[in-house]
């Protein structure tokens, strides 16, 4: 495997690359089916998502768990063991998963099931995240410049004709903002929209010269952008920035931002953020290394923390209730949402 070029640490590669935690196939070619494990619980979770009123939780070994409660978990049967990194639903039954290998699962029975639709170990990329427009229509990002597309709920997969890659950086997450904007965050000072449903892409101004590890939609326009060392920004109008040319592009090309065009938003630690959930009114919860989970609220300038009881690295968070799922290097756990 190829190494990568994220610059966190080995427990950290888990949540932004997987690469650390990755499970070998005994076959590097033929896919595997994960075993069923009663600790599976307890094992590398790096991503949630909500199909209706239930929880689904992917990570380590191909493990995919669903609870209704965020307490009571259970395995359901997967078809590869490599590190499963994104779990997203279109609706309340048909989902995806990605994952190491450019495994790509889907189910049409909220998750109870899956099928493999792609798996390709010989590129030695990851997929990192997906986007879906309706149940046939969406999009791959993933490691070493992976930007897919497929029309057919999932059965081939076209490499998208993009200048956003600047030679085999990752694509960490793909975010649908509320006026209908997408958003690739990525490394070195990467942000791309598309402002026609992705069919065209264009490289856009960056207030932060390191890596983005994702975004969360915030307020009628805007996103709140989060990546290493905590470095956190509110850009309020994401369509209305400026672009980059690709042929200005440098090691770290910013760009000029515009005069409130970018809000730092101070986070009380240099903890690096890997996931994050909107929460109403255009707030958000993030979580990353050391167990840290932060809140944002709209028109901030700082993220107050709130306590998790864990010091373990987290890779994602789902508000359920009254209740914060957590996922991370511990398993899934939940602590009150108050």
């Amino acid at each position: 495997m190829r190494p990568t070029h994220a610059t966190t640490s080995l427990t950290a590669l888990a949540f932004v690359a997987g690469a650390a935690f990755a499970a070998p196939q005994d076959d590097p070619i033929k896919p595997h089916p994960a075993a069923i494990e009663d600790l599976a619980p307890q094992s590398i979770m790096v991503d949630l998502a909500k199909a209706g009123g239930t929880v689904v939780a992917v990570g380590a070994r191909g493990h995919i768990l669903l609870s209704a409660d965020g307490e009571n978990w259970r395995q359901a049967p997967s078809p590869v063991s490599v590190m499963l990194t994104r779990v997203r639903f279109v609706n309340d039954k048909i989902g995806y998963i990605g994952g190491h290998d450019a495994a790509i699962l889907k189910t049409l029975d909220g998750g109870e099931t899956w099928v493999l639709k792609n798996y390709k170990p010989e590129l030695e990329q990851a997929i990192y995240d997906l986007h879906f427009f309706d149940a046939d229509n969406g999009i791959a990002v993933g490691a070493y410049d992976l930007f897919w597309r497929t029309a057919d709920g999932g059965d081939t997969w076209e490499p998208i004709d993009s200048p956003v890659g600047q030679g085999e950086l990752h694509h960490y997450s793909i975010t649908a903002l509320n006026d209908g904007t997408l958003l690739i965050a990525g490394e070195r000072s990467m942000l791309a929209r598309s402002l026609d449903g992705g069919d065209t892409w264009e490289r856009i101004v960056s207030p932060y010269f390191g890596s983005y590890f994702g975004a969360v939609a915030s307020g009628p326009t805007g996103a709140v952008v989060y990546g290493l060392r905590g470095n956190t920004y509110y850009l309020p109008n994401v369509a209305a920035l400026p672009t980059t040319e690709p042929d200005e592009y440098a090691e770290y090309p910013l760009g000029e931002m515009p005069e409130g065009g970018a809000i730092e938003v101070k986070a009380p630690t240099t903890d690096s953020l890997f996931n994050g959930v909107s929460t109403p009114n255009g707030g958000a919860l993030l979580v990353g290394v050391n167990g840290t989970v932060l809140r944002y609220a709209p028109g901030a300038t700082k993220l107050a923390r709130v306590p998790s009881g864990t010091s373990a690295p987290l890779g994602d968070i789902e508000v359920l209730g009254n209740r914060l799922v957590l996922a991370g290097e511990s398993g899934v756990t939940t602590i009150s949402a108050n």
